[in-house]
């Protein structure tokens, strides 16, 4: 429900879509990104994306984040990197850190084409539309609109998170930045169980 409140409110609240993900607000509290990405990596074919591969570390990995927005940044993430996979691989989560800024970082790979780098930044951008290449979208894919990555690099910096693509020799990697979460201590009390 509440995920539906949120749709309603980006889809009918402002006079555009582009400035409604922007001015959308997020509420980030305590999440474990480890609990969360194997939760991600067990039921994305239901969202008909497949073989989606998470290694869990089996330990809590808190960090800052809006649950239901960092769903929505991972979905559009793989629904990226499930168009231009090559047929037959898997996508891979991983997750990395905390570094010594203390941040988190999410990584989402497939292996395919590489993004020309002169685009690495251009598309983010609300209404960029194209292959990995540049080349003009497939009219095919008529349902994309070029917004997934605008909002999800929007989401991540509304909740202190950065999103970058960078090259591997078999493929885009995309690069989600979180901030850690300090583990709640006092009193003998240790890290708040969620995802437990």
């Amino acid at each position: 429900v509440q995920r539906m409140q949120q749709a309603v409110r980006v889809l009918y609240g402002k006079a555009s879509p582009g400035e409604a993900i922007t001015a959308a607000a997020l509420t980030p509290a305590t999440l474990d990104l480890d609990a969360f990405l194997r939760h991600v990596a067990h039921n994305a074919g239901f969202a008909g994306v497949s073989q989606v591969v998470y290694a869990a570390r089996g330990r809590p990995a808190l960090a800052q984040a809006d649950e239901y927005a960092l769903e929505d940044v991972i979905t559009h993430l793989l629904h990226n990197a499930d168009r231009h996979r090559v047929p037959g691989t898997p996508i891979t989560l991983e997750l990395q850190g905390p570094d010594a800024q203390g941040r988190l970082q999410i990584g989402v790979h497939n292996v395919g084409p590489g993004i020309a780098p002169e685009l690495t930044e251009r598309i983010f951008e609300y209404g960029f539309r194209g292959d990995t290449a540049g080349h003009p979208a497939d009219p095919a894919e008529g349902s994309q609109r070029g917004q997934g990555l605008f909002v999800a690099r929007t989401y991540l910096g509304k909740m202190g998170g950065t999103l970058r693509v960078e090259a591997t020799p078999d493929g885009p990697r995309f690069v989600m930045s979180l901030v850690a979460a300090v583990p709640v201590s006092s009193a003998g009390r240790g890290a708040s169980g969620i995802g437990a």
